[in-house]
């Protein structure tokens, strides 16, 4: 990782160095944020560190700390880490990396401002807390355009930040495996989600998003994380759930259902096949938003072949019925975020692409380009707030559509990495 980590910073450095010389500046400081308190409270949320910092090196648990770069030097880490017995402090520094880092550290909040540079008037600032350094002198306080250049950059992954996402999935799928055996041996939906974390030895607040254990209907609520705690008889399971490596993310999603249940185990197997087939249609220079066009194909064909609809697919499609029982967006960028910054930027200047009129919840409408990393996930679900305007109209099978009903839905979710001659699932490897 070292070699790749090397790469993967004078990716990022070069980048600033072209910033800087665009929008003449001669420092970038970096701000990892700060932990916040609870409104009315003493207590805190827990700490997430800014996303760009985490861009430059992977430190992920030091609130007021900085990276400073001057194009052409060593960058600079300089780390809070304060004197008290209070609370617990981050564990120093270490691993392969630092090396390319000058790393200093400083012990109290008065320090801050002695820690950088003694005129910051070319030097421009990113991080969240903007009012506690507004009076510093700086050049500009989250430039737009600054945000903007960097966040385009990120949307081409180096090779580090791909074998992160590689290592993210096989955690996670250590951990799909785990909660597929809780469900299936009767546990709750607390529990299973707790069986989860306990797997990997994760934190709640570890996990890169809250997961979604949903049994049975539950799984036709995309977001679901109302977790029953009560046992009861579940038939079927959806799990959207991932893991981080050095701040990268894995977003998975896997459906299980019980023995006993052929019609959906197919159904889920039919949904299984079609994230197989959207990925095999993958090309570089295509439109994201035609691997949305071809989810819905795929969809209009499992609701014929299942007899959701008394229509063919051809009309299911052409009708718009397979955006009924599909919704989402196929899927996004993934990285240093799960939802990656970037679906909309079209260059380094921040030229937007606006939402799609047909696929309004699409957001990643961008030409694929080698080095891109997203997800693709389709789903069918019965979702009784989109089907009641229907209701009652002979095209739709309501038995059948009655029948799924009990099993909320179906989605499967791989991460793929774009070559120049290959697309790579990070995902299939480690969790079929």
């Amino acid at each position: 990782m070292k070699k790749l980590f090397s790469e993967h910073l004078s990716k990022v450095l070069g980048s600033v160095d072209g910033l800087m010389k665009k929008y003449n500046c001669e420092e970038l400081v970096v701000y990892s944020g700060e932990s916040k308190v609870i409104y009315l409270d003493d207590n805190r949320y827990p700490f997430k560190v800014y996303t760009n910092f985490k861009y430059f090196a992977p430190v992920l648990n030091n609130p007021h700390s900085f990276i400073i770069y001057k194009s052409g030097q060593k960058p600079q880490l300089v780390l809070f880490q304060k004197v008290d017995y209070w609370d617990s402090q981050p564990k120093a520094i270490e691993g392969e990396w630092t090396e390319f880092f000058d790393i200093s550290y400083y012990h109290t909040l008065d320090e801050m401002r002695d820690v950088l540079s003694s005129n910051l008037s070319n030097t421009c600032f990113l991080g969240e807390e903007v009012s506690r350094f507004k009076d510093f002198g700086f050049k500009s306080l989250n430039d737009q355009r600054v945000i903007d250049y960097i966040h385009f950059a990120r949307c081409i992954k180096s090779e580090y930040e791909v074998e992160c996402m590689r290592k993210a999935n096989k955690i996670a799928s250590i951990a799909h495996k785990a909660a597929e055996q809780a469900f299936l041996s009767g546990a709750s939906e607390i529990q299973t989600h707790l069986a989860y974390l306990d797997s990997i030895n994760y934190r709640e607040n570890e996990v890169p998003y809250e997961n979604i254990v949903a049994f049975d209907e539950s799984s036709a609520i995309l977001h679901y994380i109302d977790y029953k705690r009560e046992k009861f008889d579940a038939k079927s399971f959806l799990l959207d759930a991932g893991a981080s490596y050095n701040g990268y993310h894995a977003d998975i999603t896997r459906t299980f259902v019980k023995p006993g249940h052929d019609a959906f185990k197919e159904f889920i197997t039919a949904v299984d096949e079609s994230t197989l087939n959207i990925i095999s249609k993958i090309k570089v220079g295509m439109n994201y938003e035609d691997l949305q066009e071809q989810m819905h194909l795929d969809v209009a064909k499992t609701l014929s072949d299942f007899n959701f609809m008394n229509i063919t697919a051809d009309e299911i499609y052409e009708k718009g019925y397979s955006k009924l029982f599909s919704p989402a967006g196929i899927g996004h960028y993934i990285g240093l975020q799960v939802h990656d910054i970037g679906n909309t930027l079209l260059d380094e200047d921040g030229k937007l692409i606006g939402k799609s009129d047909a696929h309004p919840f699409l957001r990643l409408r961008k030409d694929i380009e080698v080095g891109n990393v997203f997800t693709i996930e389709p789903g069918i679900y019965v979702i009784d707030q989109l089907l009641k305007p229907h209701y009652g109209k002979k095209e739709f099978n309501w038995d059948t559509i009655d029948q799924f009903r009990s099993y909320g839905g179906a989605r499967v979710e791989d991460s793929v990495y774009v070559k120049e001659n290959e697309i790579e699932n990070l995902t299939r490897p480690y969790l079929p």
